[in-house]
């Protein structure tokens, strides 16, 4: 059952990899509504409870590095299902923390285990799919469902912490690893044939491969700066609505109910787009949209505008990650194969950019978002939780990524060849 690969990629199999791709984001926020009550309960100071938070993201970022590369040599099940594993085990031990430095330990091993879903996911994607298009598309969904699951996450914890108490936060992640363990282990076969894995060298070396690739690098560097304030809005978000503006929770959610809508829009738009056009073309849309509605924030909370002016900036930046998110890592699938390669396209008179790893290409996009947010989240903790504050942030960083975005639009010709025919739903035969 391991050996044999999957021979297509159903509807079912994307749902349930895309349930994957979630588990680690949800490891990020759903408990964020009760770091008070877990602070007030563990007696912890301030930093050490947004430890837990950074923590968490921090093992998704590493993790992607490491486990990206490992499944391109391995196989990507075995990756996976050790993954979900260490991930229930991790919540297990979340939900029996004695102390706020157990549970920043056991969240950053959460992460660290989560990330196989995430990085993994993808590259089966890459292994399964027949055409650029298919790939786009399909990433795309996996790239929302991991910019979602932050966004919805803290209502979920919420309600579950007031129905039970934050301990059974963790014991809902830890449920949900085991049935999808099980599910995964019963129903999934590889996807990656032995023939197509990586072979000679180590992790490391298939990951410095990537990280010579400047066209995957540039796409990576201007994923990691958008999300630095993509998740400085989403650490920043309650403190503007509820302390500054003076609203209820309930308006919070709200909000946060409209991003993930105007997410999901964004997420549409590029699914139309890449039908058509290479990622680079919502990718730069994205960006653009992303840094004009922080420019509104920006000067709306200069100006003390009416609140509705920035809520809607805020939607217009959802709208914007929401294009870019997918875009950059369907991007970067788009530059992988089974194994790195180099070729020249029958017709063409030049040589094709080099192809990555699949696996390393995952890793170095998924890495390149969750250590941004390493970044994003605390910093307008350190310079104050405010709208303005939040507004140079976004501007910040989206424009420093559109900047990057300009710059690789140059270097992307032979990217932009058409794939050659003989390549399957691998990358490389």
């Amino acid at each position: 059952m391991t050996d044999s690969p999957v021979p297509v990629m159903s509807r079912r199999l994307l749902a349930l990899l895309a349930v994957l791709t979630a588990l680690a984001p949800l490891s990020i926020d759903i408990y964020t509504p009760s770091l008070p009550a877990i602070q007030a309960e563990l007696a912890s100071a301030d930093w050490l409870t947004q430890a837990i938070v950074t923590s968490c993201l921090l093992g998704i970022g590493i993790g992607q590095l490491v486990l990206g590369p490992l499944s391109d040599r391995v196989g990507r099940r075995p990756v996976i299902l050790a993954g979900v594993a260490g991930w229930t085990l991790a919540s297990v031990a979340s939900a029996l923390a004695t102390t706020s430095v157990l549970l920043v330990v056991a969240r950053g091993l959460a992460g660290l285990c989560g990330a196989a879903g995430i990085v993994v996911a993808r590259s089966m994607v890459r292994d399964l799919s027949h055409d650029d298009v298919a790939v786009a598309t399909r990433v795309g969904t996996l790239s929302t469902v991991t910019a979602l699951a932050p966004v919805l996450a803290p209502v979920a914890g919420a309600a579950i912490a007031a129905a039970w108490g934050w301990r059974a936060d963790f014991v809902v992640l830890a449920l949900l690893g085991a049935l999808i363990a099980v599910v995964f282990a019963t129903t999934v076969r590889e996807s990656l044939a032995p023939e197509k894995r990586v072979s000679g060298g180590g992790v490391l070396s298939t990951l410095r491969a990537a990280l010579r690739h400047r066209e995957l690098l540039g796409v990576a560097l201007a994923l990691a700066l958008l999300s630095v304030g993509f998740y400085a809005y989403i650490a920043t978000a309650s403190f503007v609505i509820e302390r500054e503006l003076g609203y209820p929770p309930a308006v919070f959610a709200l909000v946060f109910g409209t991003n993930a809508a105007a997410m999901f829009c964004g997420n549409l738009m590029f699914r139309r787009f890449a039908r058509h056009h290479h990622p680079s073309a919502p990718l730069g849309l994205g960006l653009a949209l992303a840094t004009v509605s922080g420019v509104v924030l920006l000067f709306a909370a200069l100006a003390g505008a009416a609140a509705a002016v920035l809520w809607a900036a805020s939607t217009g930046f959802a709208a914007g990650a929401g294009l870019v998110l997918p875009a950059a890592h369907s991007w970067g699938q788009r530059l992988s194969g089974s194994r790195p390669a180099a070729r020249l396209d029958p017709g063409q008179g030049a040589r094709r950019a080099t192809l990555v790893a699949s696996g390393a290409a995952s890793a170095l996009t998924g890495s390149a978002q969750f250590l941004g947010g390493v970044v994003g989240s605390p910093l307008t903790g350190v310079i104050g939780p405010t709208s303005t504050h939040l507004g140079v942030l976004i501007v910040a960083s989206s424009a420093a990524a559109l900047l990057v975005w300009a710059v690789i639009r140059r270097t992307i010709h032979t990217s932009l060849l058409p794939r050659a025919a003989d390549e399957g739903p691998g990358g490389l035969r």
